[in-house]
């Protein structure tokens, strides 16, 4: 909800960065921001053009907040004042706030949504002790008969907005609390099962290394592959996760859906199991989209999975690919005018009631029982289209089924031709140059320098930035620097990469990091090509290649 035409605000406060935040929050929401640094600045711009409400810091540089609130209010009674510092901890401190004329306090630091909540509840009351204020000049002969009553509404007023404060502070608390106990728990069970599988692997492999236990090439090749596949499980969760929070980085590429949808068919077919009909219906002029395949596959999979869990007796799953025309009113759903391709995932299952339905794309929701789901599925789809530039609707009827409507927006481009890109993704180009790897942790830093050293380079190694640049600065020759982004000391890589091309002009540097905001153009450092952790040797060895062709 906006703010009211010209609603002023005066922000008083000595912190440049507290000061920013709170002026950012507020314009945010439509309110007409001033601010002040010091207390004179703060009375001047009060007298001046006096705002609807002044968020006003106790510890100013050139006096007492708690003075400037009484003189403020002394002059400008009509003018709200919350009074914000995180000096206020004591019932003195606080009572000692009120008493100079403040009408509400909050102890720093401040979330922004309390903050938000908080000066809409001021001014809602501020409005309403003007229009009382109002009624009284207007209707002065009946003073006497009103006082009762006014008085009453005032008491009630008040007390009202003291008890919606305790309520929303318990009520923010209280979803706060629920949604780190939904992540922790459903998130440590799902990576605790995966860890399970993964050392019990390798511990039944280091068996058979160390002769404890005979077991066949095969067997220990099998052993392998499990271990992998949990870990490559555990990378697919930590994407569902960044999915729905819109921060994991896509790989987007221009493809035709019918295409992605007739290649995951038999999969889907075989996920569904012989009691559900899996009918696809394909649009023969179907538009592209610029999307990142892999993700789509999973939100459509994500669908597909919830639709069987829905039809526990068998049914019917249904997929259709159409053109959507929103400019024109082609469509029921309220979505944003343009063309899009639209997939729409009906099932003839269970169906939702109204209170599932409207609670249906929030993070770690599920009706499911303790270890049937995470509770990610539908936020990490809505995460992903919303991230696509597509939006997602969904309806449901108890007893009926459910359709879920994906639409991505249309891309006039051509579709990326794969085959020469998937026959260099399962080759290893390998090289003879010289590499110093940069990895602060232990553990990650030895594989990828034993990852290195099979491709056929010589490696060096470094734990830190601090380290590398002494490396640098000394007399190896050296081809490429492959580094961490997030690493301490003081030298992050993208810094690290600067200063090395410095001291080694044209050397070549590739990025890494687990963290997906650190891209190189999102910390400022074009030109620097990245890799996302957790890499595999395939997609090393390309990256490696490229970076040095």
């Amino acid at each position: 909800m906006n703010a009211p035409p010209e609603t002023s605000i005066l922000i008083v406060d000595d912190d440049d960065g507290g000061r920013y935040v709170k002026a950012h929050t507020l314009a945010r929401q439509g309110y007409r921001v001033r601010e002040a640094a010091l207390a004179q600045t703060a009375i001047e711009l009060v007298a001046k053009e006096p705002p609807d409400l002044v968020l006003l810091d106790v510890r100013l540089p050139d006096g007492n907040g708690v003075e400037v609130c009484r003189q403020i209010k002394s002059g400008f009674p009509q003018v709200a004042i919350l009074q914000t510092s995180s000096a206020l901890i004591t019932a003195q401190d606080r009572a000692q706030a009120l008493e100079a004329g403040a009408d509400s306090y909050l102890v720093e630091p401040i979330e922004p949504d309390e903050l938000v909540a908080i000066i809409r509840s001021l001014l809602r009351l501020r409005r309403a002790e003007q229009s009382l204020r109002q009624m009284n000049e207007n209707l002065e002969a009946r003073v006497v008969e009103r006082t009762g009553e006014l008085a009453e509404t005032q008491r009630m007023l008040v007390s009202e907005r003291a008890g919606r404060r305790e309520a929303e502070s318990v009520l923010w608390h209280a979803q706060k609390l629920e949604a780190v106990g939904r992540l922790t728990g459903g998130i440590a069970h799902d990576f605790n099962n995966l860890l399970t599988v993964i050392s019990g692997n390798l511990e039944l492999l280091q068996s058979a290394v160390n002769g404890e236990r005979e077991r066949s090439p095969g067997a220990q090749l099998s052993l392998i592959s499990s271990a992998l596949r949990a870990a490559e499980h555990g990378a697919h969760m930590t994407q569902q996760l960044l999915a729905f929070a819109r921060r994991g980085v896509l790989q987007s590429k221009t493809v035709n859906l019918n295409t992605i949808i007739a290649g995951m068919a038999d999969f889907m077919r075989r996920t569904l199991g012989e009691t559900i009909k899996l009918d696809v219906i394909e649009k023969s002029t179907l538009w592209n989209c610029h999307i990142d395949p892999v993700q789509l596959e999973a939100a459509i999979l994500n669908l597909a999975i919830n639709a069987r869990d829905a039809m526990p007796e068998g049914g019917t799953l249904k997929i259709a690919l159409s053109n959507v025309d929103t400019r024109k009113g082609g469509s029921e759903e309220e979505i944003t005018p343009g063309r899009y391709v639209c997939i729409q995932i009906a099932d003839t299952g269970a169906g939702m009631t109204e209170d599932v339905l409207e609670r249906a794309f929030e993070p770690f929701f599920t009706t499911k029982s303790i270890g049937e789901g995470s509770g990610l599925g539908l936020s990490q789809v809505y995460g992903f289209v919303n991230q696509s530039g597509g939006d997602v609707k969904i309806r449901s009827c108890p007893g009926v089924g459910t359709a879920v409507s994906l639409y991505l927006p249309r891309c006039d481009g051509e579709t990326a031709e794969n085959a020469q890109s998937a026959a260099a993704a399962n080759s290893h180009p390998a090289g003879s140059e010289t590499i110093l790897v940069v990895e602060d942790e232990e553990l990650v830093r030895d594989v990828a320098v034993e990852m290195i050293r099979e491709l056929g380079y010589k490696v060096l190694a470094a734990s830190d930035g601090n380290e590398a640049l002494q490396v640098l600065q000394g007399i190896a020759s050296i081809d490429l620097l492959f580094t961490d982004v997030l690493m301490p000391g003081g030298v992050s890589g993208v810094a690290l990469a600067r200063k090395a091309r410095q001291i080694r002009q044209g050397l070549k540097v590739l990025l890494t990091s687990g963290y997906p905001a650190t891209e190189g153009s999102q910390m400022g450092a074009p030109g620097f090509p990245m890799i996302q952790k957790p890499y595999q040797r395939d997609k090393l060895s390309l990256m490696l290649r490229a970076a040095l062709d």
